[in-house]
């Protein structure tokens, strides 16, 4: 088995591309009806994460392209950070409330493309943004812009989900959105206590059908490519209840139904809590 540390980079140039095209023919489908459907995030509507996803490529085209950053205070923790995001997301989306759906659509169209190149011309093994969900304060830009995929796909997903679309369940644009999320399961098992030399198994079935096995060592949990024989515990997730509960989109226990735990149940708990989003 390979050992997925950050020399292993996982490619997302093509989905993302993909997944640009498929979210302007969502959106210029559309209804007027449509665009104030209720989604998964309280309080927000179709335009609003619409206008979500519009703001996360204006904030990349501002600090790449332009080298701008406004100040901020000093934010010393994770909570601090969380509720620093979160408080910039409702900003804009307020701020975007009396934009017409048609002006969200052009400038999707004009940034998205940009953001892509930008990140292309970067140095994928240079440091780039923290992937904070991944417990690392310091990230490859290849993880962070793998990071960046997931919040494309799995926002445009839940506008799918909202306005009773078909899904993106395409392996080939889900299967990095699964890979990018399990590089953080290391640190959602950080305080599951094991044996030095216990694994774990973790599968996603169905749309996407990807293994895993966490190792533990002397220094705590690692991820490695595939599964094996001897594992103290095997776990079993369909995809489509995995990205779900990583991003917060389904209650803990209705997940909890779905997925199949062999040996130590108690596994299956560090992976019921991971939390892959700024949330």
């Amino acid at each position: 088995m390979r050992r997925l540390d950050e020399t292993v980079r996982i490619a997302v140039f093509d989905a993302w591309a993909e997944v640009n095209q498929h979210l302007l023919t969502l959106l210029r489908s559309l209804s007027p009806d449509d665009w104030r459907r209720p989604t998964v995030h309280p309080n927000r509507d179709v335009k609003d994460l619409a206008a979500h996803l519009l703001h996360g490529s204006l904030r990349r085209v501002t600090s790449i392209r332009d080298q701008y950053r406004r100040p901020t205070a000093r934010i010393a923790t994770m909570d601090e950070l969380i509720e620093f995001i979160q408080a910039d997301n409702r900003q804009f989306m307020t701020g975007m409330a009396p934009i017409s759906p048609a002006i969200i659509i052009e400038l999707i169209e004009t940034y998205d493309p940009l953001v892509l190149d930008l990140l292309r011309s970067l140095d994928p093994d240079a440091d780039g943004l923290p992937v904070a969900w991944a417990g690392e304060t310091r990230s490859k830009v290849w993880f962070d812009t793998a990071r960046e995929y997931t919040e494309k796909w799995h926002h445009q997903q839940q506008l799918r989900d909202a306005t009773g679309r078909e899904p993106l369940y395409q392996p080939h644009l889900l299967e990095p959105v699964l890979q990018t999320f399990a590089r953080g399961l290391p640190f959602a098992f950080r305080d599951h206590v094991a044996a030095e030399g216990d694994r774990i198994v973790v599968r996603t079935t169905g749309a996407a059908a990807c293994q895993w096995t966490l190792l533990r060592d002397h220094d705590g949990w690692t991820l490695w490519e595939g599964g094996g024989q001897g594992a103290v515990s095997e776990i079993t997730v369909p995809a489509d209840v995995a990205w779900r509960l990583w991003t917060k989109s389904m209650d803990r226990e209705a997940a909890r139904a779905s997925i199949q735990v062999a040996g130590d149940g108690s596994a299956v708990n560090p992976m019921l809590k991971f939390v892959s989003i700024m949330a």
